[in-house]
């Protein structure tokens, strides 16, 4: 063969592979695009969510600390209306008798002269 043969062959196969790389090129160019846009969505919502969440994991916590704070008004304001954080006046007497205090006894006989029927107020 000649060297002139193999010089067009050459061309041939680089015009062709030229040809090929550009047709491909195109529509691959148009798919990648595509692709690098979904990308671009898909980490803003995923960012979106984390953000999300992490509002929601604050909520969460703030509501945990207004459910605890109420449990504890609850807590306190149904220990006051039990009697279990005021001090028994008649338990007090009755030790101070039991001591021999005269005082007590002056006491005991100044205790209220009626029941008390109100109705605690509720907080």
């Amino acid at each position: 063969m000649d060297t002139l043969h193999f010089l067009a062959l050459a061309r041939a196969a680089v015009g062709g592979a030229l040809v090929g790389a550009a047709a491909c090129y195109w529509p691959l160019s148009r798919i990648v695009g595509e692709l690098r846009d979904r990308l671009e969505r898909s980490e803003q919502a995923r960012n979106g969510a984390v953000e999300r969440s992490a509002q929601a994991r604050e909520q969460i916590a703030q509501l945990n600390r207004a459910i605890t704070e109420l449990r504890r008004t609850h807590s306190a304001s149904a220990d006051l209306a039990s009697g279990r954080d005021r001090v028994q006046p008649r338990a007090l007497v009755e030790n101070a008798l039991a001591e021999g205090d005269g005082k007590a006894q002056a006491a005991r006989t100044a205790a209220q002269a009626f029941a008390d029927t109100q109705v605690m107020s509720k907080l």
